[in-house]
């Protein structure tokens, strides 16, 4: 079995109208010459349990002409975005032939038990138009692929476009992706076709997809580091539009989550990732932000608040126009959300991002502190970051009982960057001492985190309600004003009396905190940045 180099590639979403403007496009179609055209017929086979795909693998038998050709695939999906190894040879037949892999690292995987149970899943039949786009160093392969994915009694378009860099840098490829972007209406795709095919063969319907952190490892830089959990949060991001489209209220959850993984990531970093995009960058992500945040914030006033207080009176009148004054506005701000996500700003800045993070000017910085810090083992570099933090966190809760209610919230951001320090880091340190602290690290900041969200929540609902209050709606009689104002009165005056109780948990949650132990080793070393530095 041949192992090759890990494959570097972007895939961009189109559709089949799209590409035929592409082909005809007087400053493109002069670089598409010479093409090579296949019929790619592609069956993958797994285990029912999926036993191939559980381990971050995908197998498939490859018609092209009257050859066989099987491939096995590193399909790590938290990670795998833009890099996947590939093993590749000939077979005989149509079925697979995994008895070159028994002496490969695949060999402890793909045993004689797990091989009886594998049986095709779905496949692929795919035209593709291949063209090799060469200039300034940089030889890149950009294929066309059209056709379709079966499984069962159902099938899945396919229409595509894939850049693979054979020679050259990152940055080569998002440059003839920009010039893609220019003249057709793609978005950067993120799913492969055996992802798609699983969902299809499962009959998995379009919903919210949860954040995957990926697999670090000590010794990684903490560049490199960056890389994976930043291609980790974009791609949580992305993951969820399409159901978030659908007024998915979970979905349009996991991209807040998604977003604020993502910027807390770059503040993480910040001492690796500062460069001259980098604020450009920030200023697109807090635009989504902005976008998505007032749906978001309805989903939860109407859900948490709203519709238990209404239950509770069921008699007072005011609640219904509430309810209904909150629907109709949270109808108009996930009509907003929709339409940013499918804004081409909204494409652009997936792909700015995506550049960014694989390629932006930090990650060949010549600054000799920069590149230290980027080059600085992920362990030393993580160890530091959460020591400094913590520290922090620390240090301003010990006063949780004196602060305002804005320093309250200034809290809660840094507990939050620091608990998501913690899902990023974790997996640098092993060992069942470290897995039991880290749990107890990261229970106790998204406690603690919570009930001061809670707190945050109650400052914004009061100065929301008391404006229902203090003003009268046109359209509305005095009688009706009247309810309306009551019913907001009692909504302030219920969640009033929650405060005491969530100033005492989060004392009891910063204790806990304050309790938990480091899971992070601070290694001997003769030269690292300070905590300030970073």
């Amino acid at each position: 079995m041949v192992g090759g180099p890990a494959e570097v590639e972007l895939k961009l979403g189109v559709t089949p109208e799209n590409i035929a403007a592409l082909r005809n496009y007087p400053g493109f179609a002069g670089a598409l010459q010479h093409p090579s055209r296949q019929i790619l017929d592609s069956v993958y086979f797994d285990s029912d349990e999926r036993f191939l795909r559980n381990h971050g693998l995908t197998l498939r038998v490859r018609h092209i002409d009257e050859k066989r050709v099987q491939t096995i695939k590193s399909a790590d999906h938290g990670v795998g975005l833009f890099e996947r190894s590939e093993w590749e040879q000939p077979v005989d037949g149509d079925q697979p032939d995994l008895s070159g892999v028994k002496d490969t690292v695949l060999g402890r995987i793909l045993t004689d038990d797990v091989c009886k149970e594998l049986k095709p899943v779905f496949e692929t039949r795919i035209e593709r138009t291949a063209y090799h786009l060469n200039g300034n160093g940089a030889d890149i392969i950009m294929t066309i692929d059209e056709g379709k994915i079966l499984a069962s009694d159902s099938s899945q378009a396919v229409s595509e476009i894939e850049l693979e860099l054979k020679e050259g840098k990152p940055a080569d490829l998002f440059k003839v992706a920009r010039d893609i972007f220019n003249i057709i209406p793609a978005h950067l795709e993120f799913k492969s076709k055996s992802e798609r095919g699983y969902g299809l063969a499962e009959k998995t319907p379009v919903a919210a997809e949860t954040a995957c952190d990926p697999e670090l490892t000590a010794g990684m830089s903490a560049g490199r580091a960056f890389t994976l959990v930043g291609r980790a949060c974009l791609r949580h991001l992305v993951a969820n539009v399409p159901a978030m489209t659908q007024r998915d209220g979970t979905a349009l959850h996991q991209m807040r989550v998604a977003l604020r993984r993502l910027r807390a990531a770059m503040s993480l970093f910040s001492a690796i990732t500062g460069d001259d995009r980098a604020q450009a960058i920030k200023t697109e992500l807090k635009w989504l932000a902005q976008e998505l945040g007032p749906a978001r914030d309805l989903d939860t006033l109407i859900l948490e608040v709203i519709a238990p207080m209404r239950d509770q009176h069921r008699n007072e009148q005011g609640f219904v126009g509430i309810a209904k004054m909150f629907t109709r506005r949270r109808l108009k701000c996930y009509r907003q959300a929709q339409a940013a996500v499918q804004s081409d700003r909204f494409r652009a800045l997936v792909l700015d991002t995506a550049e960014w993070i694989e390629a932006g000017p930090w990650s060949a910085s010549e600054d000799a502190l920069q590149r230290a810090r980027r080059e600085l083992p992920i362990e030393i570099y993580a160890a530091d970051l959460l020591s400094h933090r913590c520290k922090r966190i620390r240090r301003r809760g010990r006063r949780i009982n004196d602060l305002e209610p804005e320093q309250l919230h200034r809290l809660r951001i840094q507990i939050k960057k620091a608990r998501y320090a913690t899902d990023f880091f974790s997996s640098v340190y092993h060992g069942k001492k470290s897995a039991k602290q880290c749990k107890r690290v990261r229970s106790s900041l998204m406690q603690l985190q919570n009930s001061l969200g809670g707190l945050n929540d109650i400052a914004t609902h009061k100065a929301l309600f008391s404006d229902i209050i203090a003003s009268r709606a046109k359209g509305l009689t005095e009688e009706q004003s009247r309810h309306r104002a009551f019913a907001a009165g009692l909504i302030i005056g219920n969640q009033q009396a929650q405060v005491e109780r969530l100033r005492d948990r989060a004392r009891k949650d910063f204790s806990r905190f304050d309790d938990a132990r480091a899971f992070w080793k601070l290694p001997t070393r003769t030269a690292a940045p300070t905590p300030e530095l970073i």
